[in-house]
This record gives structure tokens, sequence and C-alpha cells, in this order.
């Protein structure tokens, strides 16, 4: 089951589009199911009420899916961080429906490396001949699974990537988007922009959505999420 969460549905379609052509790549069935926002935006300004009427709702619709033995893979770093934990952990939501969901809920490339270490990922890869500069963003680090999107990436022939050691972009989800909190967020990032403006490469891949926004934005670099470099090594 695809979660796509709110930027890609709204923003970045085709993040979206090459998530499920990636999945289905493998052999993947996909399934589009019901969903809404996961809530981290109204969790994150303490509007706990409703996020907890938008976690809740997404068990209901997710739950069947598990049940029947789907997992749910998604591709907003913060998307499948809420499910799997800050909104049962922080709402105090702990029954057994909101336990299933989290634990079948995965970041597609923890998922795409869980398929590589069972022998199961296609990893006949065109070569893609590029170096791209790589931002581990704080919410994919709260997950602590390492950086799984390093490790996949690593199978492309001709494909070198370079890790940021950067702290954090500085958006910190909607905290950089307040006008109050602007020049913060500005600072906290410049050392990253400092050093994808050093890189000097057409490009950025960053898995969290506001993260790709920010660092692009502040250094006039695109950004795009790892799933589409692996898109390109399948020539598909």
């Amino acid at each position: 089951v695809y979660f796509h969460g709110c930027s890609t549905q709204h923003y970045e379609p085709w993040v979206g589009q090459a998530a499920v052509a990636v999945l289905e790549h493998n052999g993947i069935e996909v399934i589009l199911a019901d969903q809404n926002c996961c809530g981290l935006p109204a969790l994150s300004n303490g509007l706990f009420d409703t996020a907890k009427d938008y976690h809740c709702r997404n068990v209901r619709k997710l739950l069947p899916w598990v049940k029947q033995g789907y997992d749910i893979v998604g591709t907003s770093t913060s998307c499948t961080l809420t499910l799997q934990e800050e909104a049962p952990e922080l709402l105090d939501l702990y029954d057994e429906d909101t336990r299933l969901v989290s634990q079948h809920t995965y970041d597609i490339f923890e998922y795409l490396l869980m398929l590589h270490e069972k022998g199961e990922l296609n990893t006949a890869f065109r070569p893609v001949n590029k170096v791209v500069p790589y931002h581990p963003p704080c919410q994919l680090r709260a997950h602590r699974m390492g950086l799984p999107a390093i490790e996949v990436l690593s199978l492309i022939p001709g494909l070198a990537i370079h890790r940021s050691e950067a702290a954090c972009c500085g958006i910190a989800g909607t905290y950089g988007l307040k006008s109050e909190k602007y020049k913060i967020a500005m600072a906290v990032g410049q050392p990253l922009f400092d050093w994808v403006k050093d890189e000097n490469q057409p490009l950025i891949a960053c898995d969290s959505e506001t993260c790709r926004w920010q660092i692009s934005a502040a250094t006039g670099v695109p950004s795009v999420h790892p799933i589409a470099l692996l898109k390109e090594a399948y020539g598909i």
C-alpha cells in the first residue's frame, strides 16, 4: 500500500509516479488505498485533537490492508515516522490496531534495502554517470535505520553519492515556514547551503520534501527524491 502523503498528492506527483514504477518494476503489487494527512503538521503545532483524528482515520483505512498481508510503504520520511512512531507515542495511542499499522509501515528505501537483503531486489541497473550530493534529513535519522538510500543507490554503476554532514536544513517541517522563524531557519541551514554550493552539481537528493524545498529555495539547486535516481537507473 503506497502512502503518498500530502506533498506527493498535491505538489510532487512525480515522486509518487517514480515510487510506484520502481515497486512495480520489482514485481510488487501496489495499492493506492484511501488515506488522509498523517497529522504531523497538526501534531508539530500542538493541535493534538486534530492530529489524533487524522491518525485514527488513517489506522481505520489502512488496517484492513495490513490484515490481508500488505505492507505500507511511503516516500515521505515524516509521514512514515508519524505512522510508525510519533503519533502513537505523542498521542498515547497503544491499541492493537495502531500497533499493527505501525509495525507494517516502511520508508521506501528501508523497504527496498530489505528486499535487497533477501535477494529480491532487481539490480539490473543501467549506469548513471553522475555525482549527486545527498542530504539525509533529520526525520530520516530519527527512524534509526541508517542510510538505506545510500546503500541502495551505491548499487548503481557510475553513480557517486556525496553525503552531507550538515546537521539540519533549518526548515523543521512547518517551523521555518513561519515568518517569525524564517531567519532562524535560514541560519540553521546555512552550513548545508554552503556545502551544496561548494559541491557545484546540477542537483541534490534528499528524502524529505520540506528539506528539498528549503535547500532549493536557498541555493537555487534543483532537488530530487532519491527514488528518482533509482527510476532512472531502471530505465523506466
